[in-house]
């Protein structure tokens, strides 16, 4: 098909690029371009033509290969994500049932505040304190949408939110939170999925671990937290030096 392509479109293209750009250089009979098209066409050598035909052929057919190379990559890719997420769904409610741990960390929500029923922007900073102490020990994940009991809470009061109740903006809403606090890079470290469980939609943020030290940043200061067991701790500056040196190790 690309070497069909190459013949049948970019010999065209070209030859109407190489009209354009030279056509006041020929003489007046040529200054129509189909005419000037089948001139060159019916007055040039047959070897000529075929020669010119093989390269395109070829150009085109080249083109072909990467295209399909590239679909190809990206339909694997596409399948590997379809699966993750079908392990994702089977593995969530055994990992609810397993409750929090070292690389396990469960929050009601990202913003809504279920005690008062509004908006709190300060429940930010705990998404962004757990997802550091995530980053600064092994990875891990964290599930939005569960409570400490690992009762079931979802994310749709926080969709409500939102400037459009949709998951896609919910994740560009805790990238923003984690580029806030921990900054532009830790944003790379973290994939949200989203499930479904008794009709309740849950945000799986999977975390990678950080090869440089991630600290959060709040009013000028920066603060260093670390996965402790089934909590986030905050480092002090001893400990916190203490801590990056061992993990460079």
């Amino acid at each position: 098909m690309g070497a069909v392509i190459g013949v049948m479109v970019l010999h065209p293209i070209i030859t109407l690029v190489l009209w354009m750009e030279y056509g006041a250089l020929f003489s007046p009979e040529y200054s129509d371009f189909g005419r000037f098209a089948w001139e060159r066409v019916s007055g040039a050598p047959v070897y000529h033509l075929m020669a010119m035909n093989a390269i395109f052929a070829a150009l085109g057919a080249a083109i072909g290969v990467v295209f399909a190379v590239l679909t190809r990559a990206l339909s694997v890719q596409l399948r590997k994500a379809e699966g993750l997420l079908e392990d994702l769904q089977t593995a969530l409610p055994s990992v609810i049932a397993g409750g929090e741990n070292e690389f396990t960390e469960f929050k009601s929500t990202l913003r809504w505040d279920i005690n008062e029923s509004r908006t709190n922007r300060s429940l930010e900073q705990v998404i962004a304190k757990t997802t550091a102490g995530l980053m600064n020990h092994e990875g891990g994940r964290l599930l939005i949408g569960v409570t400490d009991a690992g009762e079931l809470t979802g994310i749709e009061q926080d969709l409500k939110t939102l400037r459009q109740p949709s998951v896609d903006e919910f994740e560009r809403a805790l990238t923003g939170i984690v580029k806030t606090y921990l900054g532009g890079v830790a944003c790379t470290l973290i994939r949200c999925r989203f499930l479904k469980i008794d009709d309740m939609t849950i945000c799986w943020v999977l975390v990678e671990r950080a090869a440089e030290p991630v600290f959060l940043v709040l009013s000028d200061t920066s603060k260093y937290y670390v996965r402790t067991g089934n909590s986030t701790r905050e480092l002090n500056a001893a400990e916190a030096h203490d801590h990056i040196q061992r993990k460079g190790r």
